[in-house]
């Protein structure tokens, strides 16, 4: 575990909020595949790696469970849980399927402040890909469609798409097959906010459609296809 910490770049001694950022911590590791499936993740050693009691060790293993990014077994532990093509195929067709009635319905409510976020997170993707930061990237695009996603007003369904975009994720950057510019990655999100901007709900779940198409590139077709 310290081999990963420390190949990854990461503070073992957060010096404030520490649940928060040992569960980002790990999960970086886990996303970006330095955390195998099936590793064992000990309490107490994690505990003492990140400098911290128990407690907040817990509450982030906690936390990654209800993410479905670790199996917590009982008195048999807890491990990195496995997340299969399959089932990151299957996620794909959920988020289309979310995303672009979200995107039809947030069209109303996009205005010259969120034009504004969104360009925000742009700017801040492209500056995760001159670092060639791809974790980084990836949490920010998740900011990015979560906060149109935000403008549908459909809170309950917000988890789900979130769950969705971090297996997505992981299958991705797992993925050897996939070789893309990660500025071209960045920059694939402003035909997203030009279509959102023209006021075209069509158009809005077009380019929604049409990026997370880009995005699966790579991925074994979905059986069947992916929804219309």
């Amino acid at each position: 575990m310290a081999e990963a910490l420390e190949a990854g770049g990461i503070n073992p001694f957060p010096s404030s909020n520490k649940r928060q950022a040992i569960q980002e911590a790990l999960q970086r590791l886990i996303v970006t595949g330095r955390l195998e499936p099936g590793t064992p993740l000990v309490e107490t050693q994690l505990a003492a790696e990140f400098g911290s009691s128990q407690a907040p060790v817990r509450e982030a293993l906690m936390k990654l469970e209800e993410a479905g990014l670790v199996v917590r077994n009982g008195y048999r532990g807890t491990v990195v849980a496995t997340t299969s093509m399959d089932e990151a195929r299957e996620m794909v067709a959920v988020r289309l399927r979310l995303e672009t009635s979200g995107a039809r319905r947030a069209v109303a409510g996009f205005d010259r402040e969120m034009r504004d976020r969104l360009a925000g997170l742009i700017a801040e993707m492209e500056a995760a890909a001159g670092s060639e930061d791809l974790f980084a990237l990836t949490e920010l695009d998740r900011a990015f469609h979560l906060a149109i996603f935000e403008r549908a007003e459909l809170p309950s369904l917000e988890p789900i798409l979130t769950r969705c975009f971090l297996h997505v994720h992981r299958a991705a950057l797992t993925n050897p097959a996939r070789a893309r510019s990660l500025l071209q990655s960045a920059r694939w999100h402003w035909p997203i906010v030009e279509a959102l901007d023209s006021g075209c709900p069509d158009r809005a779940a077009a380019a929604l459609a049409e990026h997370v198409n880009n995005v699966i590139e790579g991925m074994p077709p979905l059986a069947g296809g992916l929804p219309e």
